[in-house]
């Protein structure tokens, strides 16, 4: 009885090492996914810098009479609904891109570290990796939001997802890890890229807001007359309106990279024990990255 079912795991054992044995991980490509996810990161970056120079254009037009004091030009109090003319409600939106950047990060470190495990020599990044996925989720705790709870749950799975990788010390074990891994940190990730998405669009919509009472007060300001002072001030309001324009293409190229990111996890998921690999998505995200990586070049 003893034998046969020592035979029987053997012969399991064997099936499995021919199914793995099949398989192999596109290192390169999960390096590509990891880039272009802090490429993102990136971006974000320069959205939230674009968005707080918008602010700061339209409290330098808004200003009316009397002597202008330091709180006169802090975007906090713009926002305020019993100081501000044009009252854009509650001032969430530095939270917002706060909390974008969080979790973008909290995915670029994730994606760094699975990079790490497809590498043939991966131990010494992997820990390195991990360890660094594991600070930027603990970054949530500076955000008391309600809608962050959910973003910081997420994160918290992806930790949670590499910490099943362990130690695989043979080529099988290792493509199995990841798979699992992944498996385990699709949900989380696809919610996190929607937190992404539903952040930027309310930072839109609030810029969209904002530009149109800027034009407002800055037509009740514009010389009537041809001038070089007409001039001048039209040219100053062009730059404004430039930035409003360049936070919105920013952001919006966010959206079209981080809604393409989940299913090109999958697909690299995927990939590792088929021949005929689609990898549609992953090729979009990676253009969309380096389109937004030259922009924030040139932009700068």
């Amino acid at each position: 009885m003893t034998s046969i079912v020592m035979r029987t795991r053997v012969v399991s054992l064997a099936m499995a090492v021919l199914v793995w044995g099949c398989c192999s991980v596109p290192a390169g490509k999960f390096k590509a996914l990891a880039d272009s996810a802090s490429q993102l990161g990136q971006a974000d970056q320069q959205a939230s810098n674009q968005t707080i120079q918008a602010e700061r254009y339209w409290v330098v037009v808004a200003q009316k009479s009397g002597d202008l004091k330091p709180e006169s030009f802090s975007l906090e109090s713009a926002f305020d609904r019993q100081n501000g003319e044009h009252p854009l409600g509650d001032k969430d939106l530095g939270a917002r891109m706060e909390a974008n950047g969080i979790v973008l990060t909290v995915i670029a470190n994730y994606l760094s570290t699975l990079s790490s495990f497809a590498s043939q020599d991966f131990q010494g990044d992997l820990d390195k990796n991990a360890t660094k996925l594991a600070g930027s989720i603990k970054s949530f705790g500076s955000l008391s939001q309600p809608w962050a709870k959910e973003a910081a749950q997420s994160s918290g799975a992806l930790a949670t997802a590499i910490d099943a990788l362990g130690h695989a010390y043979i080529e099988h074990q290792r493509i199995v890890a990841l798979s699992r891994t992944m498996s385990n940190a699709q949900g989380p990730l696809q919610q996190l890229a929607n937190f992404v998405i539903t952040n930027n669009s309310a930072v839109r919509n609030t810029l969209t807001q904002t530009e149109t009472y800027y034009l407002d007060d800055a037509n009740l300001l514009r010389p009537r007359a041809p001038s070089a002072q007409r001039l001048a001030f039209d040219a100053y309001i062009a730059q404004a309106i430039g930035q409003f324009s360049d936070a919105q293409k920013t952001l919006t190229g966010i959206d079209k990279a981080i809604a393409k990111l989940p299913s090109a996890h999958q697909e690299l998921a995927q990939s590792m024990c088929t021949s005929n690999a689609d990898f549609d998505s992953l090729t979009r995200l990676v253009g969309e990255a380096e389109r937004l990586s030259k922009f924030y070049t040139s932009v700068k």
